[in-house]
């Protein structure tokens, strides 16, 4: 018997150091994607059943984050800027998900041609992301979607005046300001994130909103960062 209550207590104790490493995190990411700019720098890109999505920003991912970077315990000499992966044997279970997978496939899809299958897309961020939320995968891919639902990015762009176009090109404060809008103004609570089009002009690619580890609440950003942005962009068509 005391072999057996040793062996309950070790099991209970590695599982909550499981539990323990999983929510060792300071804030989330959420990342939308505005497709035009995915496809315009991307070998192209295809459409799940050949039909052309909306366009609208799409769910990058939920990602975990630590507000600084710190030494990776599980590599000597390299520090880690995140957690990811925190769970091998914990795979995507789209019974889980039962339900979701329309408002996913709406909101979270892919536009890789690599694999036209949006469930691969999601079984990644699942595997990489999800892993070290602390939640289920139900809860995980519900507050993603709800919080997509709340900031409506594309309609706040609109609003401002700001709309896809070939040849405008929008001072990075104004759009900005009118992301932040989505937000409820705080600008801290997000960043913005550029890439450069096949022509070299800087266009906005993605909004990272940052949100409490509760997966609900919006949160100022504890690393302010300016990711590849210039003073004046571009908001490319779709």
């Amino acid at each position: 018997m005391a072999l057996n209550h040793h062996s309950s207590l070790a099991v209970l104790l590695l599982a909550l150091a499981a539990a323990c490493a999983a929510t060792d995190f300071d804030f989330f990411y959420l990342v939308q994607q505005w497709p035009g700019p995915y496809c315009d720098t991307e070998a192209g890109c295809c459409f799940p059943g050949d039909e052309k999505p909306a366009a609208d920003f799409g769910i990058h991912g939920l990602w975990p984050n630590y507000a600084a970077c710190r030494p990776d315990a599980a590599t000597p000499n390299r520090t880690s800027c995140w957690p990811d992966f925190c769970n091998a044997t914990d795979t995507l279970n789209l019974s889980l998900i039962k339900g979701m997978e329309a408002d996913l496939r709406r909101s979270w899809g892919t536009l890789s041609c690599k694999s036209k299958d949006a469930t691969d897309f999601w079984s990644h961020e699942w595997s990489r992301h999800g892993t070290c939320s602390g939640m289920g995968q139900h809860a995980y891919f519900r507050s993603a979607l709800d919080l997509k639902a709340r900031l409506d990015l594309t309609g706040a762009l609109l609003d401002a005046g700001i709309v896809p176009s070939d040849e405008a090109e929008y001072c990075l404060d104004r759009v900005r300001a009118a992301v932040a809008a989505a937000t409820g103004g705080a600008a801290p609570m997000l960043e913005l994130e550029c890439n450069r089009s096949a022509r070299n002009e800087t266009q906005l690619y993605q909004v990272y909103v940052c949100v409490d580890p509760d997966g609900r609440t919006l949160v100022h950003c504890p690393l302010p960062a300016q990711r590849g942005c210039t003073d004046m962009i571009k908001f490319p068509p779709f």
